[in-house]
C-alpha cells in the first residue's frame, strides 16, 4: 500500500517537473502538426510529409423518382419534396412538349402508384474527372407504402453532398453528379422469409452515376516548408512530367496535382505512386534507398505493397536491383518484385509473371492474371490469358476474361448490346459452361462457351409468376411470356430458339415493333434477367455453373499509411 501510494504521488510530480523545467519556467509544448508515424521505408516518401486532399471517396446524395413500378409504388410525396421534384423533372424536360411528354406532367407522375419517391446515394471515386461512372444506391423513402423497386427506372436525378431539408429548402451545395437508369434489385431474395419485403424496397443502379464536376486533388504538407514543397514538386515532375507540369507548388504547404495523360484511364494508380515517390534529392540517396528496401522486403514484417509501389515510383533504374528477387523462394516477395518490374515494362518480369499465372499451386495466380491484363505490349500475356479461359479454376477463368477485355481482345469474345441496358459477352473456351454476371460497374452477362442451350423438356415459372418458359411440347422453339407490369394479364407469347444468347436478347430487349408488326422484346430489367438465368441454372434447365462477380471494396490511394482521423483515407 505504501509503494502504491508513493507512486501515485511521485509520478504526477515528475511529469510536472518535466513540463516546468529545471529553471522553474514552463517548457513550450509543441502544438503544431506532427509528422505522421510511418512504417520504415515509407517515411522518406511523399506520404511521410504530406496528405492527399481529394483522394477520398466522396458521398453524394439526393431525392429522386423511380417509375415503371406497376402497382408496387406509392403516390405519397412529402410536401417539402414535392416542389423540389416537380422543379427537377421540369428542368430535365419531363412534361415538356418538346420532349414528347407534354401529356405527362410532373404532378401527374408523382400522384401515380406506378412511381415512388426514393433517396439515392453513392460515392464519387477519388480524384474522379468529369464523366467518371459509379454505382448508385436507391432506397424507397421511409414511411411510404412502396412495396418494391423491382423493374423500376430512376429518372434523371441530381446528386449533392447534402440532402433536401424538411423545411423545404433545396440543397445549396453544387450538383456534383447525375444519376439515372434501371434499378438492380437483388434477384436472389427469398420472398418467403421474414424481412424480404423491406429488402425489395432497396436496390442499386449499376454504373448509374456520372460525375459532372472534376474533383481537384492536391498535396498538403503537414508542416509548411517551401524547400520541401519545391523538392516534392521537382521529384514528381521528374518521374511523371513528360514535358508537362504535373505538380505545382503553389504555397509552402500546398502542391496542386494534375493527372498525366498516360494515367487518365488509371488515375488511382497514379495517385498511389505519387504518395510513394522518394523525396530526398541528394545524389545517390535514392539508389541506396532502393537497395535497402530490397533487403527490407525479405523481413517477416515487410510491407510488400508499399515497397513494390516505391520501386515502381522510382522508375526503371530499380530493375537491376529487383530482378534477382523475381525468383525469390518467398512467393510473396517474388510476386511483388515481379509486379513492379512488369509495370515498368521489363520483359524479364513479363516472363516470370506468366509462370506465376500458370503455376497451379501459386497463391498469386489471380493477381498475376490481373497484372497481365495491363501488360498489353507483351505477346506472351495475351497467349497465356486465352489459354487460362479453359482452366478448371472458375475464378481464374473469370479473371482471364476480365484481363482480355483490358487488352481489347475481340478474337475470343463476341458482344451484343441489349437495348443499351446491359451487354452479353460470349467467350470462346473449351472448359465447362459458365454464366457469369456482374453486380457492380457495367452490367454484363458473360457466357463461357459458345452455343449454350436450354435443355428440354422445360417448364419454368417462379413463385412471382413474372415469367413463364415452356418447352414441354414438340415445337423446336421455346415459348416465353411475362406478366404485364401493373396488371394481372400475360403478354403475348414469344417463340425463340433454345440458344441462351438468343433467349437473353428476347428477355432483355425493350418491347418494339418489328418489320412484321409484331412486338419484339419482353423488356425485363438486367436484375430480372439475372434472376431468371440463376433460376434456370439452379433447376438444371441450363447446364452451366452460375457465377456472381465479386464486389470490390473502395480502392485505397496508399495502403499502410496510418488512416486514423485522416479525411483523405476513408474506411472500406
Amino acid at each position: 500500500m505504501l509503494n502504491r501510494g508513493f507512486s501515485t504521488i511521485v509520478i504526477p510530480c515528475c511529469i510536472l517537473v518535466a513540463l516546468i523545467g529545471c529553471n522553474g519556467k514552463p517548457k513550450r509544448v509543441p502544438t503544431g502538426p506532427r509528422r505522421a508515424v510511418l512504417p520504415s521505408g515509407i517515411a522518406e516518401t511523399v506520404a511521410g510529409y504530406a496528405d492527399l486532399v481529394g483522394g477520398n471517396a466522396m458521398l453524394v446524395r439526393g431525392p429522386g423518382v423511380v417509375i415503371a413500378l406497376g402497382d408496387n409504388g406509392s403516390s405519397e410525396v412529402p410536401s417539402y419534396l414535392r416542389k423540389y421534384l416537380v422543379k427537377q423533372m421540369s428542368k430535365y424536360k419531363i412534361g415538356s412538349r418538346t420532349s414528347g411528354t407534354g401529356h405527362v406532367t410532373p404532378a401527374r407522375i408523382l400522384s401515380d402508384k406506378d412511381t415512388a419517391v426514393v433517396v439515392i446515394s453513392g460515392f464519387i471515386p477519388p480524384a474522379a474527372p468529369v464523366g467518371t461512372r459509379f454505382d448508385v444506391r436507391v432506397e424507397a423513402l421511409p414511411r411510404t407504402q412502396t412495396d418494391s423497386l423491382e423493374g423500376g427506372i430512376l429518372m434523371t436525378t441530381e446528386m449533392h453532398t447534402s440532402m433536401i431539408t424538411s423545411a423545404g429548402s433545396a440543397a445549396k451545395s453544387k450538383t456534383l453528379a447525375l444519376s439515372r437508369g434501371a434499378v438492380f434489385v437483388n434477384p436472389f431474395i427469398d420472398r418467403t422469409k421474414e424481412g424480404a419485403q423491406a429488402r425489395l424496397r432497396a436496390g442499386r443502379i449499376l454504373n448509374g452515376g456520372v460525375v459532372t464536376v472534376s474533383r481537384p486533388v492536391r498535396l498538403e504538407l503537414r508542416r509548411a516548408d517551401y524547400r520541401i514543397s519545391r523538392l516534392i514538386q521537382r521529384r514528381i515532375n521528374q518521374r511523371f512530367g513528360e514535358g508537362q507540369q504535373v505538380a505545382v507548388a503553389k504555397t509552402p504547404s500546398m502542391i496542386e496535382l494534375k493527372i498525366p495523360r498516360a494515367y487518365r484511364d488509371d488515375y488511382i494508380r497514379f495517385l498511389r505512386l505519387v504518395m510513394h515517390v522518394y523525396v530526398s534529392g541528394q545524389s545517390g540517396s535514392e539508389e541506396k534507398y532502393v537497395r535497402r528496401l530490397a533487403r527490407d522486403i525479405l523481413l517477416p514484417t515487410a510491407r510488400y505493397e508499399d515497397i513494390s509501389l516505391v520501386w515502381e515510383a522510382a522508375g526503371r533504374q530499380v530493375l537491376p536491383v529487383i530482378r534477382k528477387l523475381y525468383v525469390s523462394s518467398n512467393p510473396t516477395v517474388a510476386f511483388y518484385a515481379t509486379r513492379a518490374g512488369l509495370r515498368l515494362n521489363d520483359r524479364m518480369a513479363a516472363d516470370v509473371m506468366v509462370r506465376i499465372a500458370n503455376h497451379a499451386s501459386s497463391p498469386f495466380r489471380i493477381p498475376a492474371v490481373e497484372e497481365l491484363g495491363h501488360a498489353r505490349r507483351f505477346a506472351q500475356s495475351l497467349q497465356t490469358l486465352k489459354r487460362l479461359l479453359s482452366s478448371q479454376n472458375i475464378l481464374l477463368r473469370v479473371a482471364a476474361y476480365e484481363a482480355l477485355l483490358r487488352h481489347g481482345s475481340r478474337g475470343v469474345i463476341r458482344r451484343w448490346d441489349i437495348s443499351g441496358q446491359f451487354t452479353v459477352d460470349e467467350v470462346e473456351t473449351d472448359g465447362d459452361y459458365i454464366i457469369y454476371t456482374t453486380v457492380t460497374g457495367k452490367p454484363r452477362v458473360v457466357l463461357f462457351g459458345r452455343g449454350i442451350r436450354l435443355k428440354r423438356p422445360l417448364f419454368y415459372c417462379p413463385d412471382d409468376e413474372l415469367v413463364t418458359i415452356d418447352a414441354s411440347g414438340r415445337d423446336k422453339k421455346i415459348m416465353v411470356y411475362r406478366k404485364v407490369p401493373g396488371t394481372q394479364r400475360q403478354s403475348d407469347p414469344f417463340y425463340v430458339e433454345p440458344e441462351v444468347t438468343e433467349f437473353i436478347r428476347t428477355l432483355g430487349s425493350r418491347p418494339t415493333k418489328g418489320l412484321d408488326g409484331r412486338i419484339e422484346g419482353l423488356g425485363f430489367t438486367y436484375s430480372q434477367v439475372v434472376g431468371i438465368l440463376h433460376g434456370l441454372c439452379k433447376q438444371e434447365h441450363i447446364s452451366a455453373k452460375f457465377v456472381l462477380q465479386r464486389s470490390d471494396t473502395l480502392r485505397r490511394i496508399y495502403s499502410s499509411v496510418p488512416a486514423a482521423g485522416r479525411s483523405d483515407m476513408p474506411d472500406d
